[in-house]
């Protein structure tokens, strides 16, 4: 299963960056739909190998799993994955500068199911796709927003 989305941040590429890898934040507090993001490991981010334990609602049940920072390349690159015996899932987020003050942001998410119940999980949450994209839209629409206003505040 694949998602994606595609965004333009009028801010730079940098900047842009470096609020999308605030892990303290997200440890303080979450990321849109994912609450709490509890860091899981004696390693603390930013280093590969970090990794959380979150959770989003999903047929209204809130559903647990963990992520791990995989790769992360300033300033454009950051990958969280979660590899089990049920599945595996790659987040890339990538921030391309197009210039001074914009960016352009690609989020693609890769989910390959490992087992039977991988398979279950995932074709369940295909079904729920239209409502699984549109919040994922409206949760990156609000980072952009929010990445926007700080970087006007700083200004």
């Amino acid at each position: 299963m694949e998602l994606s989305y595609s965004n333009t941040i009028n801010v730079p590429q940098g900047f842009a960056f470096a609020r999308a890898t605030d892990f303290e934040r997200f440890e303080a507090e979450g990321f849109g739909n994912l609450a709490p993001f509890e860091r899981r490991s004696e390693i603390c981010a930013p280093e590969i190998g970090a990794k959380w334990r979150t959770a989003a609602e999903f047929q209204g049940r809130p559903r647990r799993f963990w992520l791990e920072l995989l790769e992360l390349e300033e300033p454009g690159t950051m990958v969280l994955g979660n590899k089990s015996v049920k599945y595996d899932v790659e987040a890339r987020f990538e921030f391309t500068e197009t210039g001074a003050e914009t960016t352009d942001f690609t989020f693609r998410l890769n989910a390959k199911a490992q087992s039977i119940t991988g398979k279950l999980i995932l074709q369940t949450i295909q079904l729920a796709r239209a409502r699984i994209v549109k919040s994922m839209q409206a949760d990156f629409d609000a980072m952009a927003a929010r990445m926007e206003a700080a970087y006007q505040a700083e200004s």
